[in-house]
């Protein structure tokens, strides 16, 4: 068994335990509309369009899926190397794991590997009839993603200085400066700059040694 000095750890999802795509892209290939929002993929990360034109825009494209059908649409998605033994090692270390992310909440929450944390963020959208309405009901943005960690923590007794991190990019940069430790996982320059760890890896346990 690991031991680790952080009694709760946070993920970010898409680009760190997904690889090479994310929750919006595996959905939209799904349904048929894979350029439309690999288009406003290239616009977020140009810093053209933010979180919530982002979320607005494909919001429709996904009205009238089910959570069934999200979920059989996740399965299969590309997982990093090492997924289910890093999450039971730490689970069984007794740390909490949350999943902090910006991707859809009804998406995190249909992931194969959602058993393993306590709480999931994301932006929200209306269901009606057991199915997406394409309205949003709640915007996330990199702040929200701090704030979800926050409130878990505050209401949890826990400090920030003792949580750490892991994630790849823009995103993750308010919750990098708060958190304890920090590990930036095959990430952007950005996430790089501001983290206490930087490693590129296709195996996540990996990530372990530097939790210790």
């Amino acid at each position: 068994m690991i031991s680790t000095r952080h009694p709760v750890i946070a993920f970010d999802l898409d680009g760190t335990l997904l690889r090479g795509t994310t929750t919006s892209l595996v959905l939209a290939q799904a349904m048929g509309h894979l350029p439309a929002v690999e288009e406003l993929e290239r616009l977020y990360s140009a810093y053209e369009i933010d979180n919530f034109e982002f979320a607005s825009r494909e919001a429709a494209l996904f009205t009238g899926a089910t959570p069934g059908q999200i979920r059989d649409h996740l399965r299969g998605a590309p997982w990093i190397t090492g997924v289910k033994e890093t999450l039971t090692a730490l689970s069984e270390a007794g740390c909490t794991l949350l999943l902090a992310t910006l991707a859809w909440r009804f998406a995190a929450e249909e992931l194969e590997y959602r058993p393993w944390f306590a709480a999931v963020s994301g932006a929200g959208m209306d269901v009606e009839d057991g199915a997406l309405s394409g309205r949003v009901a709640q915007h996330i943005d990199e702040d929200g993603k701090l704030a979800f960690v926050e409130e878990w923590c505050r209401s949890h007794d826990v400090g920030l200085h003792e949580i750490a991190v892991v994630g790849d990019s823009r995103s993750d940069v308010p919750l990098f400066r708060a958190a304890g430790t920090s590990i930036a996982l095959n990430a952007t320059e950005d996430a790089r700059a501001v983290a206490d760890h930087v490693i590129d890896t296709e195996d996540l346990r990996d990530v372990l040694p530097l939790l210790g």
